[in-house]
This record gives structure tokens, sequence and C-alpha cells, in this order.
């Protein structure tokens, strides 16, 4: 076909079609140079650690398309269109050289067996999923999606593609080499049923290859410069992500070096790379809890007006231009958009090409915090934690109040050797609901024979959610304590039944020194149940949903723990519709737990979560794992007027229970 191709048109059509080549390719390559050496004005941030893993990923997620099956109808069309792309990027190269070089006999995708049909039907399969794809961005528009121009632009240069590679198909003289090619054979049959003749088919064909090789250098020169630049970078961005240490903020930036280097220095290169991949579906604005109680928090606007911040400010800045233009926070995006994240991880969980809206968004926290530009409740949580080291305003000396209540005492870590050191956290020190259940974790701790102890009042907050409101400052100064005083412990071990703290000591405290492992209560709970040192001695009726919090499930991937010990107390468990990592925020995290509400919110995310409880059939216990979760659950079923149908119920209650732990010691506790 390309000989015929290039000679029909009565011109030396190779010479213009390398001219043309040249011309797509030097546009191509002078936008990529120019996009690249944007992100070169980032601060960097190492991301070639466990490249296994990395690859791993790249295949499940970019190859395998994973994440794009989360959605029904296009989570098959996507795909398709996405494999179709690949075939027909192979394809494209080998007619592009058998243009530019007719006389070397280059191969055609149609002359090599299997492929040949492969790229045939794929053509076909192509275009039925651009036809799904057409009908839900007009028809059927979900939240988040824009019909933009941009967009049907793309979807009819790749239906043009697919078309004309039939007709040419269809044109193409049949002769030795040719193999099986049913839609090419049946777009053939459909043409001559226009009883066009052998010599017009050929000028169709002829004329097909030609709009094909046009629309193709076309796309190749326009991809860098639409909003369809994903298809160029999102593979990458998927290998790049924070894979191996996921939730792992980068530390903040000085603000002095970032002011004299320029206003993108002061994000990381991948926080920049975020607004070249991002596909702009609006999945992440989709499963976000906060868009979907009314905030005003658009994950997919977020990155869509980073994208415009960030390449107007680095085209300015490479040309050697003052950067005005408009300020980032402010006049593109709110500071209500801001504060309005939980920092749960949905968005970037759902995000088809990994990428990273907290780290951004606490970024510019960062920024807002610098400036004093937070609401008055936060503002008091932060002076009560740097002031007592906790957000409740209570004095370090009762943090340890609730033990008290215990019949046996329990060791302080930092004056007898223990080889477990207990992190309580605030809401399960100070809150009284959450320290009623603390003392009931404790009075497993000691049934189960663990040889633990507490910090008493040298215990601070573990800052994960400080760190998350912006606050690096402080987030250090509790963190940099905190991890002295258990080193000083001298423990094997650290466990917590706080989520927000496991995270923190887990993740983030190895930058301070502290690289003792860390366990969730659950994880202890469930072995112990498993092994026999805990022997409930009932099985415990009723039906029970759990609730994953985002911060052990979702981002620590704690799962199976706390479901093993719902099991094994005999409690029939049915799943929530949205469960493990699509499991929906209490509404606590990123700091929200302090924050009054954002005007305009239809509802809390807890009470979202406990309307969805209540529409299970049969469910009379809605189990947590985290103190957070419990204040912010028994509160709102309180709103939602639900006590007489469903009980909050925390995993170390109903282990007690099950157990037949006397009743005066839960009274007590």
């Amino acid at each position: 076909m390309p000989t015929a191709a290039i000679t029909f048109l009565g011109i030396n059509g190779a010479i213009w079609l390398r001219l043309l080549f040249l011309i797509s390719v030097g546009l191509f390559a002078w936008r990529m140079s120019q996009l690249i050496r944007i992100l070169r004005l980032g601060r960097a941030e190492y991301r070639l650690n466990d490249i296994p893993l990395r690859i791993k990923t790249f295949l499940i997620e970019v190859m395998g398309q994973k994440r794009l099956f989360q959605e029904p109808v296009i989570g098959w069309a996507h795909p398709l269109i996405f494999w179709g792309f690949c075939l027909f990027c192979f394809a494209s190269a080998l007619l592009m050289l058998g243009g530019m070089f007719p006389s070397l006999s280059i191969p055609q995708a149609e002359e090599i067996p299997l492929f040949s049909s492969a790229i045939d039907i794929f053509a076909a399969i192509v275009l039925v999923a651009l036809a799904a794809a057409a009908v839900r961005r007009y028809f059927y528009t979900p939240k988040g999606l824009e019909r933009t121009g941009d967009a049907t632009l793309i979807l009819a240069l790749i239906a043009t593609l697919m078309i004309t590679y039939l007709f040419a198909e269809a044109g193409a003289e049949p002769g030795k080499g040719l193999v099986w090619r049913p839609m090419g054979d049946l777009t053939a049959w459909a043409l001559r049923g226009l009883h066009l003749s052998d010599g017009a088919m050929q000028t169709l064909g002829h004329t097909a290859w030609w709009i094909h090789a046009f629309v193709l250098l076309f796309f190749l020169a326009y991809l860098p410069y639409s909003k369809h630049m994903h298809l160029l970078w999102a593979p990458f961005g998927v290998f790049l992500a924070e894979i191996p240490k996921k939730g792992v903020l980068p530390p903040a930036v000085d603000e002095q070096d970032s002011s004299a280097a320029g206003p993108l220095s002061r994000f990381t290169w991948r926080m920049l790379y975020n607004a070249f991949s991002c596909a702009e579906c609006g999945r992440c604005e989709r499963v976000c809890p906060a868009a979907a109680c009314g905030s005003q928090l658009s994950g997919k606007q977020l990155i869509h007006q980073f994208k415009i911040y960030v390449l107007e400010q680095g085209m300015a800045q490479l040309r050697g231009k003052n950067q005005n233009g408009k300020q980032l926070i402010g006049e593109m995006v709110s500071p209500q958009e801001l504060w309005g994240c939980l920092t749960c991880y949905a968005c970037m969980e759902r995000c088809p090409v990994r990428n990273e809206h907290v780290p951004l968004i606490v970024e510019l926290r960062r920024q807002l915090v610098e400036n004093g530009d937070m609401n008055a409740r936060l503002q008091e949580a932060l002076t009560s934690l740097q002031r007592y080291g906790n957000s409740l305003g209570k004095s370090p000396r009762k943090r340890c109040d609730w033990t008290k209540n215990l019949s046996q005492p329990i060791k302080n870590a930092l004056k007898e050797p223990v080889e477990t050191l207990w992190f309580v956290g605030d809401y399960a020190s100070f809150h009284p609901s959450s320290s009623r259940m603390t003392c009931m974790t404790a009075q497993l701790f000691q049934q189960a024979g663990l040889d633990f102890g507490i910090l008493y009042d040298k215990e601070k907050s573990a800052g994960n959610d400080v760190r998350r409101t912006g606050e690096e400052g402080l987030f250090e100064i509790l963190a940099e304590e905190n991890a002295a005083n258990i080193r000083q412990s001298g423990c094997k071990k650290i466990v917590t039944t706080d989520p927000h703290a496991y995270h923190a000591l887990k993740r983030e405290y190895s930058r301070f020194g502290l690289e003792t492992p860390v366990f969730h209560y659950s994880e202890l709970l469930a072995e112990w149940l498993k092994r026999g040192v805990l022997h409930p001695k009932q099985k415990l009726p009723g039906r029970a949903v759990y609730h994953d919090p985002c911060y052990l499930g979702r981002i620590n991937g704690i799962f199976d723990a706390p479901r093993q010990v719902i099991d094994a107390i005999g409690l029939d468990r049915i799943e929530l519709p949205r469960n493990r990592e699509n499991s929906f925020c209490c509404g606590a995290g990123g700091g929200k737990i302090w924050m009054e509400e954002e005007e305009g919110m239809t509802e809390r995310p807890a009470v979202n979560r406990i309307r969805e409880a209540l529409g299970m059939e049969g469910a009379s216990l809605f189990v947590v794992a985290c103190p957070k979760d419990y204040a912010m659950f028994e509160d709102a079923l309180k709103t939602v007027g639900g006590e007489d149908r469903l009980r909050i119920a925390d995993l170390s209650e109903l282990v007690c229970k099950a157990m037949e732990v006397p009743r005066e010691e839960v009274a007590a506790a």
C-alpha cells in the first residue's frame, strides 16, 4: 500500500511525507523539551526506589489498565481504546517508515500474520469503544467529566484514524501476503455495495492512506499542547508514583530558598508532574467524601488550575520574564477548597494515572499556615498542641487518668523495661467514649500476657494530622520528642489503637531515627484469637458492619485483621457497599476534626456513612477500629436519630464481651 499510495497523487510523495514528518516531530520535540524544562524547575524528590514493585505496578495498571475497570461501561471502553492505541503505535510506525522510504519494502501491518488480524479487529473495537465514550460524555455525563472541544477533537481524531485504516485496507489490492482481516473485508463489501469499481476502490484506499498519515502527524504534533497530553505522561507517572511509601509526604521547603529560585521551586517535580499527567476524568471528584457532602473542593479542578499556573509560571521563567499572572491561592484556588480536604487518599486510590492530590494540597496548606490563613478552631487546636502536646487542651498530667479505672497498673516504659510500647494517642486518652475503649484494650493486653508499657505524660500527639494541616514545624517538634522517648524506652515493638498515629510512627518517623516495628491493635487481637491466647466464652449475636479507617486500610493495607477479629467472636459480618480501598472517610482526617464546618456542606461525612450503614438489612452493630472513628460516628448516629437501630462498637469492647469480662470491670472502664 505505501508505494502505491505515495505515487498515486502524481507527486514525489515520499519527500513531502518526510517533510511533514520532520515538522510534526519537531513541534512535538520542542513542546516536550519545554515541559521537561518546566519540571526541572521543581525541587528534587527521589522516586527510583523499589524498581521491581514499580515495574509490577506499571504492568498491572498501565498495560493491564486495572484501575480503569472500577467504573462500569467506560471501565471496559477505555482499556480497549488504550490497547488499540498501543497496537496502532506500532502499525503507524511501519506505515510512516514505509511511506517515507518506499524503496526499502518495509512490511506493513496488514502483511504480518496475526498482528494484521489483531489490528484489523481492534480498529472496529476501538470505534465501538469511542462510541461508548462519546455517549457517556455527551448524554450521560458523570460528575466531574466535561464536554470540552478538545475532548471532542481527540475523539474525532482517533475515530478518523480507525476509519481511514479500515478504508485503506478495503482499497488494498488483493495479493500475496494479505491475511485474514474480517473488518477490512467487511468494509470492502459494504463499499462495493455502493457499486464502486476496482479503480475507485483503490483510489479510495490511497486517499484514506494519506488522510490517515496526515491525521497521525497532526495528532503527534497536537498531543503535547492538548489536555490529552496525559497519554504521554501518565504511563511514567504510574511508574514514578509514591508506591513503596504510600502516604508519606515530602518535607517542606525553605520559603526563602524557594522565593529566590522562583514560584515553582516550592513544589517537587512530582507535584508539577501531576499537572501534565491528569486526564481530567473526574474520578477523583466522584469518590471524594468532602465533595460528596457539599464541599467546594474538586480534585480535578484543583489539578486543572494548577496546570494553568504551572504552564504560565514555567513558560515565563523559561523566557526570563517576571512571573506575575494570577496567584494560585486566592485567585485560582480558594483557601476553602484546600481546607475542605480530608487527606483520606480516596482520590489518589481511584486516580487511573496515580496523580498525587494530597501532597499538593498539603504543600498549599503550608503556605496558608505560614500566612496565618486558617479558621479559629484549627488555630486553637494547633496552639493547644504546641502548649500541651494534645489537641484537646488537656494537661499532660491528665493524659493517663484513664488508667485509674484499671485493677492492674500499667508500666511506665521510661522507668521499667518493656517489650512493647503502647502509643495510646490523644483521642484514646482524653475523649470520654474512646478512653472507655482504651481501658478495655488494656484489659485485653493484660489478659494476653503482653509485656507492655506507656509513656504516661511524656507522650505527645503523633502529629499525623498536624502535618496534614500544613504545620510542618510543629509536626517535627512533636515527632522528634516522641521518637527520642520511644528510643529511650528500649522497646522492641510499638502498638497503637489509633490508625493516624500508626501511620505517622510506621511511615514518617524514620526521618527522626525511629525504625521500631509498629502494629495496630487489631493485628495483635487477630493473632491472639487465632492462636488461642484469648479465649472467647461466647459467640456474640447480631449482624455487624465494619468501617475501614482510611489510614489503616486504604493507606496502610490492613483490611483482614479487624475482620478476622469480628469473625472469631461469632458476629455475622456483612460488608458496607463502600469497603476496603473504597471505604468512605469519617471526616476526621487532615485536621478536619478540629475545624469548623465548611459553609455549604450538606452533611458531615460521618453522617453520610451512618446513613449507608442504616440502609444495610439487619445491621445492628457498626464496628470501628479507631478512637476518632468512635467519636465521629457516635455523634453522627445521634444526629440521624438511629440509636435504636444501630450501635457503635469498638473491637476491644466486642472481644471483652465475647470473653465475658466481669460486668463491674467493663462498667469501671
